[in-house]
């Protein structure tokens, strides 16, 4: 009897457990999946910091996506703390676990048979340095700051729901690539200028290139540092750098179509700093530009439109109040505005306007949107149940606006939840 009640209750668990799975895996379960198993990974194999820091770390993550306004940016942003958590995980991967073999010619001579020769080389033996500052801004600090100061950008004038694409894009886009570098390693120009075609191994540490030139004129010691202690040193195919301009330029292009000269111009110094810097082949700077557009047509999908009318986020939203506290308390405005914005642009003749407005309810402000319909066809729709009021003198409803006790919860009911005070409408956000 024991035995029989030990058995139901573990199928009973199983039961439950199997119940928190998804029944239908979408592309969203997919990647949760994913990103678990590799967080999981790196958690295990990371030694530094110690354990109960690491678990602090984790716990602090996972709470981070179920505290309001903060979850808005930690669930989207979790694609990029997961490749950023991995790529500095790849230190901790033992020896034996890794690919046997790095390549070493394979770029040089794939280079050489597709453009006919080592462009990288040529490039960089032009020095000046005035060339490495030129090289040096792109490469070394636009790269780092430029996807804050998108996001912002994205926040404030793009539509509701294109910043967490655009974070979720981002960030598989570098999950795929350092996953790439790792299971499949090639050594940069700067390994065949100083090793020539010597086999590589995983103690050489890596090395600044040509941003060694650049410690010299700042006077520091900055990137031959961070470049020696680099976690994946034999990382050049794909790009990463070319990867992040082209998405980057990808979304700019979303938003602001006519900004394709800039986004062709910037990703052309791009690719030149990563070859005068001896970073880089051609080769890895396409390799990124393919990674980048793959994901960005595959989130292209998600995008919501862009109205040309609407200057900012609060124009998608009905928002009037352009102000610091309106964009704050945009983070939470949880309808899908893209989706009612699309919806009523497919339908002005059922529609007029999308109106937006603040209601207290249980003493919290709560955001509401209301599709107001045209007078005329209010009056048309009251006209006709006036109409067949005779029918249904059953239900007590009367064409005054007022009900009896017995009046059901009918969408055609005269009374509009727009005539109760309530909901005003004419509040600001």
């Amino acid at each position: 009897m024991t035995a029989t009640h030990n058995n139901n209750t573990t199928i009973s668990t199983a039961d439950r457990l199997l119940t928190l799975l998804p029944r239908k895996w979408s592309l969203r379960n997919i990647s949760y999946a994913a990103m678990a198993i590799l967080l999981t990974f790196d958690f295990m194999i990371i030694r530094s910091p110690t354990l109960l820091v690491r678990v602090a770390l984790a716990v602090l993550l996972a709470s981070s996506t179920m505290i309001p306004y903060i979850r808005r940016f930690t669930i989207p942003a979790m694609p990029i703390f997961t490749w950023l958590i991995t790529f500095y995980a790849n230190q901790f991967i033992p020896v034996e676990y890794r690919p046997g073999h790095i390549f070493v010619n394979f770029l040089p001579s794939l280079e050489r048979i597709l453009y006919g020769a080592n462009l990288s080389e040529i490039i960089s033996k032009h020095q000046h340095p005035i060339l490495d500052i030129l090289a040096w801004l792109p490469y070394g600090v636009i790269h780092f700051s430029l996807p804050f100061i998108f996001s912002l950008m994205l926040f404030v004038f793009g539509p509701p729901k294109s910043l967490p694409v655009f974070g979720k894009a981002f960030g598989w886009m570098n999950i795929c690539g350092v996953l790439t570098q790792l299971m499949f390693p090639n050594a940069s120009p700067w390994y065949e200028m100083s090793y020539g075609s010597a086999p590589a191994d995983y103690t050489i540490p890596g090395e600044a290139g040509g941003l060694a030139r650049i410690d010299k004129i700042l006077n520091l010691n900055l990137y031959g540092s961070s470049f020696g202690a680099s976690p994946l040193v034999f990382g050049a195919f794909p790009s990463l750098h070319s990867g992040s301009a082209t998405i980057e330029m990808a979304f700019l292009v979303y938003l602001f179509p006519k900004s394709w000269p800039i986004a062709i111009g910037y990703t052309m110094w791009m690719w030149w700093s990563t070859m005068y810097l001896t970073h880089h082949y051609l080769v890895d700077l396409v390799g990124g530009s393919i990674y980048a557009f793959s994901a960005f047509f595959i989130a292209r999908r998600f995008l919501p439109k862009v109205r040309p009318e609407c200057r900012t986020r609060l124009d998608y939203m009905g928002i009037k109040d352009v102000s610091l506290r309106s964009f704050f308390q945009s983070i939470e405005f949880r309808a899908n505005y893209a989706y009612l914005a699309n919806t009523l642009n497919e339908e002005q003749d059922d529609y007029e306007k999308l109106m937006h407005a603040t209601v207290d309810m249980d003493g919290m402000p709560q955001d509401v949107l209301v599709l107001m319909e045209p007078e005329e066809k209010m009056e048309l729709r009251l006209r006709h149940f006036d109409g067949n009021i005779d029918e249904e003198e059953n239900m007590g409803l009367s064409y005054s606006g007022s009900s009896s006790p017995a009046e059901p919860a009918s969408p055609t009911t005269p009374r509009t939840p727009l005539s109760f005070p309530q909901f005003p409408l004419n509040s600001k956000a």
